[in-house]
C-alpha cells in the first residue's frame, strides 16, 4: 500500500463449514493498502488481530510445493445484498516430486462449493478438505516435478469487512449514494476474496478478471479491457486480461458509476492509454492533477527505464480509502495530491515490475515509491523542493524504531510503518545516492529494473545491493548492513583546531559519533565537511570508519568554522561543533594582557609585536563558539592597544585568542 491516508484493515469474518468432494480422475493442463502517506493514519487494530490469526503458521508464505503461473477469476457480484459468486482458475506447476496434495489459501468467509480440473471446471471433480484458512486439495495420482495442472475452484460468500474496511468493500459514494465495490489485498487480503497462493514470492505469469454485475457498474481491473457483454439478465460482463507477471495481491477490481477521463502517454514514438476512472462528483476538482500523469510517466521512464506495462495501460480507479494502492496498471486512489499520484506510479517499477519477495523487504516497494515523490518534486519545482521533501522524510526517519528490514511481519503496522518503511526507506536511497554519486545511482536504478533475473520477478535487499555494487564499482556491505539491518542513526560531535602555518592554512577536525543502539555501534559513511574561512569555503569528503577519528583538512584561508554534512546527505543529528583554542608560541615581547578583567562593556587589549603585519582577535566561549571576531587588524612594531566592544556578550567565562606576527596567545576573560 502506498501512501497512507488510511491503513488497510483486514476483515474479520464468520466461518463456513468444511465441504468435501470426491473425484476419480485428473487432467494435466496448463502499491495505502493503504499506505502510510505521513498525513493521516488510521488505527489498524482490527486488521492486526486478523493478521495475527492468519499468521499462525498455517498460511503464509503459501504452499511451497506449487508454482502458480496463472490466475483467472470469473466473478459475479451484487451490491445489495453484498455477495460474490466466483470461479478461480489456477494453473500451477509441481515444485516437488510426485505431488499428491497441495493447498490454496482461502479465508473462512469463502464457502468452497467444488474444485474441478481444467479451465472453467470442465474436468473431473477433485476431493478437498476445508481448513480454517486453507483448502487442501488431493490429487488422485501424483503429479511429476515440473508438470503443470489447471484447477478451477468454485466458491461464494460475502468477503466484506464487518467494520467497513479491509481487503474487499461494498460501500456507497456521492450525493446519490451510488454503490461502489473495490478490493485492496496488500499484504494478506487476496485470500479474503479469491483462493490463491498468498505470498508475493510467487508471481503468476499472467491473469484475467471477468466481472459480471448490474449495468450501472463500470468495472475496472488489471491489464487491457478485451470487451464487454450485455447479458439477458440485465447484467454486464467486463473482461480484463493482463499479460505480464503479477503478484496475487496486485490483482484488483474496482467498480461503480465511473466517469472515464483519458490522458494518453506517448513515449519513444508509441502511445499508451492512460485511463482514469473517477467518481462523477470528484472529477472536476482533480482533473488538473490527473493531467500531470503523462509528465510523471515521462520523468520516471527517463529515470528508471520505459514504463513496465506499456502494451496494456496505466490509470487510476477511485475507491473509498483516503490514500492509494498501486494495483498493477491501475492504481486504486482515494487521494489526489501530485505526491500520492507520483508515489503510486513509481510503484509500477518498484513493487509491481519488481516485487519484494517477502514482506520483510517491503522497503524495496515503499521506500522506493516514497523516493519517487522527492524526485518528482525536484523535477517540477527545483532542487529546493527535493531538499524540502527529503528533509521531511529524514525528520520522520529519525523517529523510526527497529531495522528497515521488518522483523515482525505479523503486525501490519510494522510492515507499513510510516517512519521506517516509507521515510527511512526513502532516506536510505537518498544517502546511497550521496555515497555513489548521481551518475552511478541512476544507472544502478535502471540496471536494477532491467536485470534479467529480477525484471518482472521478485527481489530482496541483497539483489538490489549486488546491482548497485556492480554499477558503482565499489563494495557496499557496510552501507546496507548498517542502514537496512541496523538501527538508529549517528549523532556527530565535532571539535576543530586551526593548524594553519604561515604559508598553508588548514584545520584539524576530530569527528566523534554516538549511536542509541548497539547494532551498529557506529556508522561507516563518507562525510562531507565544509571548512569555512574569510577567503572562501572548502568542501572535503572524508571516509569516517571509526567512532572517534581525526582528520587534517585544507582551507582557503584561516579557518573560521566547520559544518558537518552541509548538503544533508546523511540521516543524523549534530550534537556540537567546538573550536579548540590553545596557547601556542609565546611572542618574544610582552605577554598578552586585558583590562578590566572582569569586564562588562569594553575590553582593552594590550600586546607587543616584534614586526609589523596583521592581527586577528577572537572571543570564544568554553564550548569553542566564537562570540566576537576582529580580523586583519594592522599592527606596528612594539606595543599595541586595541579596544573590543562586548556588545551585550552574555556573562560567563571566555578565552581571548590573539594571532599576530609574533605568534599566538590566549588569555582568560570573565564577562560580568
Amino acid at each position: 500500500m502506498k501512501h497512507l491516508f488510511t491503513l488497510a484493515v483486514l476483515l474479520l469474518f464468520t466461518g463456513h463449514a468444511a465441504i468435501a468432494q470426491s473425484t476419480d480422475g485428473i487432467d494435466a493442463c496448463q502499491t495505502t493498502k493503504v499506505r502510510y502517506f505521513g498525513k493521516l493514519f488510521n488505527d489498524a487494530r482490527a486488521r492486526q488481530a486478523s493478521v495475527a490469526s492468519y499468521q499462525s503458521g498455517l498460511a503464509y508464505p503459501g504452499d511451497a510445493t506449487i508454482d502458480v503461473t496463472y490466475y483467472g477469476l470469473d466473478l459475479r457480484l451484487t451490491h445489495t445484498p453484498a455477495y460474490l459468486n466466483g470461479a478461480a482458475t489456477i494453473t500451477f506447476k509441481a515444485t516437488s516430486a510426485a505431488l499428491s496434495r497441495f493447498f490454496l489459501d482461502a479465508q473462512p468467509q469463502l464457502k468452497i462449493d467444488s474444485v474441478k480440473v481444467g479451465r472453467g471446471g470442465t474436468g473431473p471433480t477433485m476431493m478437498f478438505t476445508r481448513e480454517t484458512n486453507r483448502v487442501q486439495i488431493n490429487l488422485p495420482q501424483p503429479l511429476p516435478l515440473g508438470q503443470a495442472l489447471t484447477v478451477t475452484v468454485f466458491y461464494q460468500g460475502n468477503p466484506a469487512s464487518l467494520n467497513g474496511f479491509g481487503s474487499f468493500a461494498f460501500a456507497t459514494h456521492g450525493p446519490t449514494n451510488a454503490p461502489v465495490i473495490w478490493s485492496l489485498s496488500e499484504p494478506y487480503g487476496a485470500s479474503d476474496w479469491f483462493p490463491s497462493k498468498d505470498t508475493p514470492a510467487d508471481k503468476a505469469d499472467s491473469s484475467a478478471v471477468n466481472i459480471t454485475a448490474d449495468k450501472q457498474f463500470v468495472s475496472v481491473s488489471n491489464g487491457r479491457l478485451i470487451g464487454t457483454t450485455d447479458n439477458p439478465d440485465g447484467t454486464r460482463t467486463y473482461r480484463w486480461r493482463n499479460s505480464y507477471p503479477i503478484a496475487q495481491y496486485l490483482i484488483s477490481l474496482a467498480m461503480t458509476n465511473y466517469e472515464q477521463y483519458d490522458t494518453p502517454f506517448t513515449y519513444g514514438g508509441q502511445t499508451m492509454p492512460v485511463n482514469h476512472f473517477i467518481y462523477p462528483e470528484t472529477l472536476p476538482g482533480i482533473r488538473s492533477n490527473l493531467d500531470q500523469t503523462p509528465d510523471m510517466l515521462r520523468l520516471f521512464s527517463d529515470l528508471f527505464g520505459p514504463y513496465p506495462f506499456f502494451r496494456e495501460k496505466y490509470g487510476h480507479a477511485q475507491f473509498g480509502w483516503g490514500g492509494g494502492m498501486e494495483h498493477q496498471t491501475v492504481s486504486s486512489m482515494g487521494a489526489w495530491s501530485t505526491s500520492i499520484i507520483a508515489h503510486e506510479l513509481t510503484h509500477q517499477w518498484f513493487g509491481d515490475k519488481i516485487t519484494c519477495r517477502d514482506w520483510q523487504n517491503i522497503w524495496l516497494n515503499e521506500g522506493f515509491a516514497s523516493y519517487g515523490e522527492a524526485l518528482y518534486a525536484g523535477a517540477t519545482s527545483g532542487s529546493g523542493a527535493y531538499a524540502t521533501t527529503m528533509n521531511t522524510f529524514m525528520t520522520r526517519a529519525r523517529s523510526a524504531s527497529g531495522t528497515l528490514y521488518v522483523q515482525d511481519i505479523s503486525n501490519v503496522d510494522n510492515i507499513f510503518n510510516s517512519n521506517r518503511t516509507y521515510a527511512k526507506g526513502a532516506s536510505v536511497l537518498h544517502m546511497l545516492r550521496g555515497v555513489v554519486g548521481d551518475n552511478a545511482f541512476f544507472r544502478a536504478m535502471k540496471a536494477y529494473v532491467a536485470a534479467p533475473t529480477l525484471a518482472y520477478g521478485t527481489a530482496v535487499t541483497e539483489d538490489f545491493q549486488k546491482v548497485v555494487e556492480e554499477v558503482a564499482g565499489q563494495k557496499l556491505d557496510y552501507f546496507f548492513k548498517e542502514w537496512v539491518y541496523g538501527e538508529s542513526f549517528p549523532t556527530y560531535r565535532v571539535s576543530w583546531q586551526d593548524n594553519s602555518s604561515v604559508s598553508k592554512p588548514g584545520v584539524q577536525v576530530r569527528l566523534q559519533q554516538t549511536v542509541k543502539t548497539t547494532t551498529p555501534a557506529s556508522f561507516i559513511m563518507p562525510v562531507q565537511m565544509l571548512v569555512q574561512s574569510a577567503k572562501g569555503d572548502t568542501l572535503v569528503t572524508v571516509f569516517n570508519d571509526q567512532a572517534d577519528q581525526t582528520f587534517t583538512l585544507p582551507a582557503k584561508g584561516q579557518p573560521t568554522g566547520i559544518i558537518i554534512d552541509p548538503n544533508n546527505l546523511i540521516l543524523k543529528t549534530v550534537g556540537s561543533t567546538t573550536m579548540v583554542v590553545t596557547a601556542i608560541e609565546e611572542p618574544p615581547t610582552n605577554s598578552l594582557t586585558v583590562f578590566p578583567n572582569p569586564v562588562s562593556d569594553n575590553l582593552t587589549i594590550r600586546f607587543s609585536s616584534p614586526k609589523p603585519g596583521l592581527a586577528n582577535l577572537r572571543l570564544v566561549n568554553t564550548l569553542g563558539q566564537i562570540f566576537i571576531q576582529q580580523n586583519a587588524i594592522p599592527v606596528k612594531v612594539g606595543e599595541q592597544t586595541i579596544s573590543m566592544p562586548l556588545n551585550g556578550t552574555p556573562p560567563g567565562r571566555y578565552v581571548l585568542a590573539l594571532e599576530a606576527p609574533g605568534g599566538r596567545q590566549s588569555v582568560g576573560v570573565l564577562v560580568k
